[in-house]
């Protein structure tokens, strides 16, 4: 029997939030019919941090986590967990097990150390060598040296049944790309 947690994780980030809104990119195995609304976080990292380099060398843009939780009213949220220092940010409890169709909040979390330059963050949802869900979404304004970010996409979970990757990628100009993957298990 599947329980529902439906509890607050604390992570030491936080900061501006907006809204946007993506389309999915259409995968080349099977279309992606769906699109996803993306909340963004983004906050100074704390001191002290690497100095800036330009846009065409590496530089520090790093995916930290990807964690998939059910779609709960009220997270994620900033500066909402007591006790847990500042700045902080909750989330949906992280889940391996989900049902066809969720709703699911897949948070991806990046820094920039020491990269400025333009970014994309990208969410690919992958069972077996099928992607069912691909989606992108250029950060406004480019990445900033020193900051901490955060971009969670709401999407159903998928239809096909059994483990399914998802991966959260970030690129930057030149070499700077990075990703970082977590699994589902779709029943």
């Amino acid at each position: 029997m599947r329980s529902h947690r439906l509890h607050a994780i604390a992570f030491l980030t936080g900061g501006l939030s907006a809204v946007a809104v993506i389309s999915p990119v259409r995968a080349q195995d099977k279309p992606a019919d769906m699109s996803a609304s993306v909340r963004t976080f983004s906050v100074p990292m704390p001191a002290p941090h690497p100095s800036p380099v330009p846009a065409n060398q590496y530089g520090g843009l790093a995916m930290t986590i990807v964690a998939v939780g059910e779609e709960t009213p009220g997270v994620p949220c900033q500066q909402c967990v007591a006790r847990a220092g500042e700045p902080n940010i909750g989330l949906p409890w992280p889940v391996f097990t989900v049902q066809q169709g969720d709703i699911l909040s897949i948070s991806t979390w990046f820094e920039s150390s020491t990269y400025t330059g333009p970014c994309i963050i990208a969410l690919i949802l992958k069972n077996g060598g099928n992607v069912v869900y691909s989606g992108t979404f250029p950060w406004p304004g480019g990445c900033q040296a020193g900051n901490l970010y955060g971009a969670i996409f709401t999407v159903p979970a998928p239809t096909a049944t059994g483990f399914t990757q998802v991966i959260g990628k970030i690129a930057g100009g030149g070499v700077n790309k990075s990703g970082t993957v977590t699994f589902i298990d779709v029943q």
